[in-house]
């Protein structure tokens, strides 16, 4: 009987897996006992020998090992059949109907799937394998997944640079079925035709899907400016919910292109600006022109933890601006979606622009990524996009 390989732990380092984390980085590894094949599983061992679980193993990334199992278990058919069953009942159990047919079924090391993505649109599925064991695996997990959802057709969106750091290619096509744009479904009350072979991500922000029913609620009757638009998502269910007029800003000509098709089906005037957006702000600012309700939903400024000092620069002079053009009794919904930019950091942003502005914020309600984007108290990682509503104190009518 052939034993599977073994990663051993050094001694002398903090080991987050012990805490209940699941990666191990190439600097906590004493050695490796047996032969272990990139895009395999190994076994975890502490420096003592004691056993800590099942993972997926690549020597050619930084986190060397990715713990799928506390067992001994192998990562075949079966149990990747039992861990999309699990995902599946979860986002049965627990997503909101704000999303429609569109929701993410399969999140990584939040189903215990290290990275494997599975988003559904309707009778579509979008797939990502970011990980080596995924990738070899992605035929038995196409397979598996339209067995149980019934999908007529799965895409392959391997195009995410993060596959790089594992050594894998970035590639596009489609496993299962014929894929024709555009793919029609309807997310908090707006009507969206994706085209799933190009857009963002798997063709859609999903993480952000519920809160925009969220914002939309305090849209009526005010003017909203909605900076970072992309497809316009804010901006069409703001206007849907009865704003009295709204103004979208994005760098993308082809993601407002997209944005204004949708309008137009859905008989929302908007007014869709391809800029940048600083320097907009900037514009407004000089002209005095002001707004009932902002919109700041950035990309994230920064993926390493060592540009986060320069990132919040850029975030601050963000909410400098949209402080000074928001009205008294306005509504700032403000979000992060970079993982290094805590939430003390954001606290510490808030209050400075605050301050330095003048003016009095109010805390109308925390936002985070919608609920098919679970986060695992362990795995600080998986909890990266953070919001805040805030109303701009009236001090003079108080």
């Amino acid at each position: 009987m052939t034993h599977p390989a073994r990663l051993i732990l050094n001694k002398g380092v903090r080991h987050r897996i012990l805490t209940g984390h699941p990666w191990v980085f190439a600097s906590e590894v004493e050695r490796i006992e047996g032969v272990a094949e990139d895009g395999g599983t190994i076994e975890i061992r502490s420096s003592k020998g004691e056993f800590l679980g099942s993972a997926l193993y690549n020597s050619r990334s930084q986190i060397v090992a990715r713990r799928y199992s506390t067992a001994s278990i192998a990562l075949d058919a079966n149990f990747l059949g039992q861990k999309l069953d699990a995902a599946l009942a979860y986002r049965m159990a627990t997503v909101t109907t704000i999303t429609g047919a569109a929701r993410r079924l399969v999140w990584s090391e939040s189903d215990q799937l290290p990275g494997l993505i599975v988003d559904q649109y309707d009778d579509v599925l979008v797939l990502q394998t970011l990980t080596a064991a995924m990738a070899r695996r992605e035929s038995m997990i196409v397979d598996l997944l339209v067995q149980k959802t019934g999908c007529r057709v799965v895409l392959s969106r391997n195009d995410a640079p993060v596959r790089q750091l594992e050594g894998l290619p970035l590639e596009r096509k489609v496993p299962h079925g014929d894929y024709q744009a555009p793919t029609r479904v309807r997310i908090a009350n707006i009507g969206y035709d994706l085209d799933l072979w190009s857009g963002q991500k798997t063709g859609f922000y999903l993480d952000q899907a519920e809160n925009y029913a969220v914002v939309a609620a305090c849209a009526a009757g005010r003017r909203v400016l909605d900076c970072f638009t992309n497809q316009g998502a804010f901006a069409l269910s703001a206007r849907k919910a009865g704003a009295v007029s709204c103004r979208a800003i994005d760098q993308s000509a082809e993601a407002l292109r997209h944005a204004e098709i949708t309008g137009r089906a859905e008989g929302l005037e908007i007014e869709w600006l391809q800029a940048n957006v600083f320097d907009l702000l900037r514009r407004y600012e000089q002209n005095r022109e002001s707004f009932d309700l902002i919109v700041l939903d950035p990309p994230s400024f920064t993926k390493t933890k060592g540009n986060k000092t320069s990132a919040l620069r850029g975030y601050h002079e963000l909410h400098l601006r949209a402080l000074r053009l928001l009205t008294r009794g306005g509504i700032l919904a403000t979000f992060s979606c970079s993982h290094h930019v805590t939430a003390e950091d954001w606290a510490e942003l808030l209050q400075k622009a605050a301050s330095e502005t003048g003016v009095t914020l109010r805390l109308r309600q925390r936002l985070g990524q919608s609920s098919d984007h679970p986060v695992l108290v362990n795995v600080p990682e998986t909890e990266y996009l953070r919001g805040y509503v805030l109303e701009k104190v009236d001090e003079k009518a108080a």
